[in-house]
């Protein structure tokens, strides 16, 4: 007996030969979701002294608004004494009321404690220039190198066990933001590995490592989180540290190299990503380590119209070229009304003569993914033909049985004509049940200088408009179909020749191709022959537990 795989595509939309056309491979799942997510690093403060009905307005807007689903916050406990930040813990409690567990929170340092650095300061600008003073502080007897790292690992145990005991359920933890980055701000400097002069981020990983693992339900562990992925940036960090130590990989965006370092330039051209991030996912895509991007944004005036595309086009690289399962922008809010998903202001602070949010142009770009795709789904390829300025992402839920999301964006200034998505899908048409039933459900578009998160109506075929973002969510009108596995060991079941051994099921049956039975067989448990049935294509059925699973077969 052979085995084959046979793919049966079902169009349920005519397609337009006039317009571009988008094709989904609903059956072809790549990585796997872990989340759409913002910042909530600053401006805590301004969002808890907002009026009740306006901090409860951005609630809403900000978390069942975007259905977030990760939040990154900074590890600002340096000195535990000082315990956690009540405004940080009133977020957590508003974002975990509305998105329950579905919602992770990812934390990052941006500094070590002040007396664990040669500057004794949390602030880049006080090491003067001098990286020397910019990292840990030397030591002659860490276990693990020339430098405090030991120190630094017990810092991290004890400030997340403050924050989990807050109220602050940490998910991921990455060591140290952007550790390849001099800053003024709050920073430590760690090099890929340790030198004469400067802490290396490798042997820090082996202390933070070690002295979570000693937690019950210790967190993940993403990085190394550099500032960009530019001239190999994220490798260099990789290649001195020990994968085995990291549970996933971050990083953010800032470079591209090839010179593209300027962040508004690659926000304006987000192509400028896909080689880079396809270099790291050609390394480093893992269906147990996700890569999730962690910071970006255009790094210049928040609110402006024309970003709105340029995000959604990155995020739509990011998922494709880049196999990231997660994107968090850089800031979920920012205080004076300006933010680059949603601006805050609160009476009597800055400027700010009134409680008002204000909603960015960016907020309605991560909506169109973020509102439409859950944590567990997968990424399934979209192919666009002939539309030079479409870009399209697909998304199906984990078992593709019930949702498909593709999101389009026109980057172009012309309106594209476009025939309705065309989902494709593995099917048997046997034993009387009918075929998968995708239908187009809603159709959600925002437009630059034009009108954000609209319900548009549902067509075969659309203009959609320049510089815009399109939504389509399917449902599988007949989830109850039958579908094949994709491969005989999702049965439970091997074959060698034709003869079909399985450890228990409840039921095997195997079907000719109109449906009629040709084999049957109750509580089987080793090893049946099928010798006797002609050579041609058949549709093996078993039982396992409550459920059916089928696979087409062929005998010779």
């Amino acid at each position: 007996m052979v085995i084959r795989k046979f793919f049966s595509l079902a169009v349920l939309a005519a397609v337009c030969a006039q317009g571009a056309s988008i094709t989904v491979q609903k059956d072809n799942p790549e990585q796997q979701v872990v989340g759409f997510g913002a910042g909530a690093v600053y401006y805590q403060g301004w969002v808890t002294a907002l009026g009740e009905s306006t901090r409860e307005a951005f609630y809403d807007t900000a978390f069942t608004g975007l259905n977030l689903t990760l939040l990154r916050m900074g590890n600002w406990a340096q000195d535990l004494s000082e315990g956690v930040s009540k405004d940080d813990v009133a977020i957590v409690k508003a974002a975990k009321d509305r998105q329950g567990d579905k919602l992770k929170i990812e934390m990052s340092s941006w500094s070590a404690p002040a007396n664990l650095k040669p500057s004794n300061s949390l602030e880049g600008s006080a090491a003067a220039g001098d990286k020397s003073k910019a990292t840990l502080k030397p030591s002659n007897t860490d276990p693990y190198g020339k430098y405090v790292y030991s120190d630094f690992a017990s810092w991290w145990k004890q400030s997340y066990l403050a924050y989990r005991a807050a109220g602050i359920p940490i998910d991921y933890i990455s060591l140290q933001n952007e550790p390849d980055m001099f800053a003024d701000y709050h920073e430590t400097l760690f090099d890929p590995t340790e030198s004469g002069s400067v802490a290396g981020y490798a042997q820090a990983l082996n202390a933070v490592y070690d002295s979570l693992k000693s937690i019950a339900n210790p967190p993940k562990i993403l990085g190394p989180e550099p500032l960009g992925i530019g001239y190999s940036n994220f490798q260099k960090y990789m290649n001195a540290l020990d994968g085995n130590k990291l549970d996933g990989y971050a990083y953010h965006l800032y470079h591209a190299g090839n010179g593209h370092d300027n962040s508004l330039e690659n926000y304006n051209n987000p192509e400028n990503f896909r080689s880079p991030m396809d270099g790291i996912m050609t390394k480093y895509l893992s269906s147990t380590k996700p890569i999730i991007m962690t910071e970006f944004c255009s790094m210049e005036e928040n609110g402006k119209e024309e970003y709105m595309t340029g995000l959604a086009h990155i995020i739509q690289v990011g998922f494709t070229s880049g196999g990231i399962a997660g994107y968090i922008a850089w800031e979920l809010f920012w205080g004076e009304g300006k933010g680059q998903l949603i601006g805050v202001c609160t009476k009597g602070w800055g400027s700010c003569a009134e409680d008002q949010i204000v909603i960015s142009p960016e907020y309605h770009a991560l909506r169109h993914y973020s509102k439409f795709v859950n944590p567990g789904w997968y990424v399934v390829p979209a192919i666009v033909s002939d539309a030079a300025d479409l870009y399209a992402v697909a998304f199906r839920d984990a078992y593709g049985r019930d949702s498909v999301t593709v999101v389009v964006v026109n980057e172009g200034s012309s309106a594209v004509s476009l025939d309705a998505p065309v989902i494709q899908y593995d099917q048997v048409l046997v034993m009387g049940h009918a075929e998968e039933k995708w239908e187009l459900v809603t159709a959600v578009q925002s437009v630059e200088n034009g009108e954000k998160s609209k319900v548009i109506d549902i067509a075969d075929s659309y203009s959609i408009p320049g510089n815009s973002i399109t939504t389509f969510v399917y449902k599988n009108m007949n989830s109850s179909a039958i579908r094949l596995a994709s491969d005989t060991r999702s049965l439970g079941v091997s074959i060698v020749g034709r003869v079909v051994t399985t450890s228990g099921v409840k039921s095997l049956q195997v079907f000719d191709m109109q449906g009629r039975p040709v084999y049957q067989a109750q509580k089987v448990a080793g090893s049946v022959s099928l010798a006797d049935l002609p050579a041609g294509p058949y549709i093996l059925r078993v039982k396992d537990g409550n459920s059916w699973k089928v696979q087409r077969i062929q005998l010779r």
